[in-house]
């Protein structure tokens, strides 16, 4: 489907926008991916395991995922300058707050308080770039924007041989905060520039083309999708160890996958711009069933599978959420911060609740039933999706 730019004039196109959007989506998920970089040293000084390390993960997308429709209207009726800065102020309070924990439950409350700054970052800068970048750019800059999960992830093992081995974690957690605090400053001082920034009220999801029944099937393939891709970004490490690679090459796989995911993502945003009339949702159902692939491949004993296999999900099979993103907001743009908003519920829970019964899977079974599981749950979300485009085509009939 071609959407028309309405009225976006490229020449007065805010070209910071993408960046200012990759910075908040970065901050915000940030503090998760702290904890799990930096969970030895953390679990060494608070004295908790592994199951309250896995709780607290969870309470971060739980937050989210709770607070996620909630926050897109907040978002749609607030602007998308001011929520980025709310975003960033509580996700510095969070960092803080980790910061100065005395043990696992305030760490949880302070991911919890993260988990919320997450549901109004996410939907403000879909919003920012819905309203400031022409849809033939669109692609590119949702590809870059959802960079930040794998960018996020670089970032916190970074803080581990940088910060917290030589001045210890509360200092990754105060650097980080800071850092943050001082970028929201900046979003508070100029939130009343003229663009994005300004409050507006777009509309409603009631609006917009699309029929709201259909973000119910992309919700469900959101949460299948989310569940399996945030498995194998937690227990690839680990996994690759228990097959007998050397931590050492396990690190290495993981930082070299996770920059080609940062490529795929940009890759595939800009052959989207490319290629207009090629249908999103069926290029997502498409790399979800290659993705499912992999985890087949990842379930063998082999370790040219595994690698192949974790290629195969992490650089395709987890490519998908750029196009994701970028498809809710051209089919629901008069209201792309509340779509967001119902459809990150899904993607939030699914990578708060895979992870967790993964694990449980895994430590029962055996990770070989764990990622053929994770297959099987890729390439359901795979069929949600195709079902969502049925929905959609059948109703515009």
């Amino acid at each position: 489907m071609v959407i028309p730019e309405q009225g976006i004039d490229p020449a007065s196109v805010d070209r910071s926008s993408a960046i200012r959007a990759v910075i908040i989506a970065i901050a915000a998920v940030l503090p998760v991916f702290l904890v799990s970089a930096l969970a030895v040293q953390v679990r060494e000084e608070l004295v908790f395991g592994t199951a309250a390390l896995g709780g607290i993960v969870a309470t971060y997308f739980i937050a989210s995922s709770v607070g996620s429709v909630p926050m897109g209207q907040l978002i749609e009726w607030l602007g998308a300058g001011r929520g980025m800065a709310l975003a960033s102020t509580l996700s510095a309070s969070a960092m803080a707050a980790a910061a100065r924990s005395q043990s696992w439950v305030h760490l949880a409350l302070a991911l919890a308080l993260a988990g919320v700054a997450n549901a109004l970052a996410q939907p403000a800068a879909n919003k920012l770039l819905s309203a400031s970048v022409p849809v033939r750019r669109l692609g590119l800059a949702f590809g870059i924007k959802q960079s930040c999960v794998p960018g996020a992830a670089l970032l916190g093992g970074l803080a581990v041989p940088t910060i917290a081995l030589v001045f210890g974690w509360r200092w990754a957690f105060g650097v980080a905060a800071l850092i943050t605090g001082a970028y929201a400053a900046w979003l508070w001082i100029r939130h009343t520039e003229r663009g994005a920034g300004r409050r507006s009220r777009t509309g409603t999801l009631r609006d917009s083309e699309a029929p709201i029944s259909a973000l119910l099937f992309l919700t469900v393939g959101g949460f299948l999708g989310a569940a399996a891709a945030t498995s194998l970004g937690t227990f690839l490490v680990d996994s690759a160890v228990v097959l007998d690679f050397a931590p050492s090459i396990a690190g290495w796989l993981y930082a070299l996958l996770s920059w080609g995911t940062i490529g795929s993502r940009m890759v595939l945003g800009w052959s989207v711009d490319r290629s207009p009339s090629r249908s999103r949702f069926g290029i997502i159902a498409v790399l979800l069933g290659v993705g499912s692939l992999g985890y087949v491949l990842m379930a063998g004993n082999s370790k040219i599978g595994f690698v192949l296999g974790a290629g195969l999900g992490f650089i395709v099979g987890w490519a998908w959420t750029g196009v994701f993103h970028y498809a809710i907001v051209t089919w629901y743009r008069r209201a792309p911060a509340a779509a967001t908003g119902f459809i990150q519920t899904g993607l939030s829970l699914g990578a708060g609740v895979g992870p967790l019964l993964f694990g449980i899977l895994a430590e029962q079974r055996g990770y070989s039933v764990a990622w053929a599981a994770a297959g099987v749950v890729s390439l359901l979300a795979s069929l949600t999706v195709l079902g969502a485009r049925a929905h959609l085509r059948a109703r515009r009939r």
